[in-house]
């Protein structure tokens, strides 16, 4: 890290660390770079310049497991999860927590799916609804929790406005929504029809399957067509309960839902 970055890091009181590598592929060696070995030298570095406190933006799905029903933190099983992304957000995040002193603030935000206006991640999303090739896996019926990424920032806040430190939380908008739903709200708003098409969720499973053992085996570094955390994260349900941060850190929204669909028409 630069001479320059340790100078900057030496006049600020505290670091929001929101940088990662999210891709769908089977590389590791970016995953690793990135998400686990820049956290541990920027946690290093944020220390010894006397930085008082220390923000992880992690993410949901950091805890193990499939479908995830309301979880809390208290619920939330230990372990990694198996796919890279939230495989190495998960190490991140422990040695955020573990780095927690009395001087040295530590917390970990855990939002599920993303979203707001220019949103890069959904940009394959767009493009394969635009070209009809979208298929709503299983029907798209199951809870997906989600944050505005407006109501992130107001945890962002909340939580450099606490004392709390060595935690982790989840964030949401605090609504329960299908995948379906969330999702067809958000394309119609940019001027797209998802449409009605669906592939079953066990052809799905088994494609994901067969096209990650060919990735590894060749060693491919591209994104495979499906692969399991798709499933996980996008055909099955994965809800989460912020009612932690909502009492601890104070955490309110900024957007509700539908507002934020109103202002991507805009």
């Amino acid at each position: 890290m630069s001479t320059n970055t340790i100078e900057a890091l030496k006049k600020c009181d505290y670091v929001l660390h929101s940088a990662a590598h999210m891709d769908l592929t089977y590389d590791k060696e970016p995953f690793y770079k990135i998400n686990v070995d820049a956290t541990k030298n920027l946690l290093r570095l944020a220390k010894d310049s006397g930085i008082q406190k220390f923000v992880y933006i992690s993410a949901a799905p950091v805890v193990p497991g499939s479908p995830i029903i309301n979880c809390t933190e208290a619920e939330a099983k230990t372990g990694l999860p198996s796919a890279l992304y939230p495989k190495t957000k998960a190490i991140a995040e422990r040695a955020v927590l573990a780095s927690n002193t009395d001087d040295f603030k530590t917390i970990a935000l855990r939002p599920p799916a993303i979203w707001g206006p220019n949103n890069h991640h959904y940009e394959d999303l767009m493009s394969n609804v635009a070209s009809g090739k979208w298929r709503w896996i299983g029907g798209g019926h199951q809870i997906l929790s989600t944050i505005h990424v407006k109501n992130l920032a107001n945890a962002i806040m909340a939580v450099f406005n606490s004392e709390k430190g060595g935690e982790a939380y989840f964030v949401t908008d605090g609504d329960k929504r299908s995948m379906r739903t969330t999702f067809t709200s958000i394309l119609n708003a940019e001027g797209l029809d998802p449409g009605d098409k669906e592939m079953p969720r066990g052809v799905a499973v088994l494609l994901a399957h067969v096209f990650g053992g060919i990735w590894k085996t060749l060693g491919l570094k591209s994104r495979p067509p499906v692969m399991p955390l798709m499933i996980r994260l996008m055909a099955t349900e994965f809800s989460v309960d912020d009612t932690k941060a909502r009492k601890q850190l104070g955490y309110q929204n900024a957007i509700s839902f539908e507002q934020g669909v109103q202002e991507l028409t805009q």
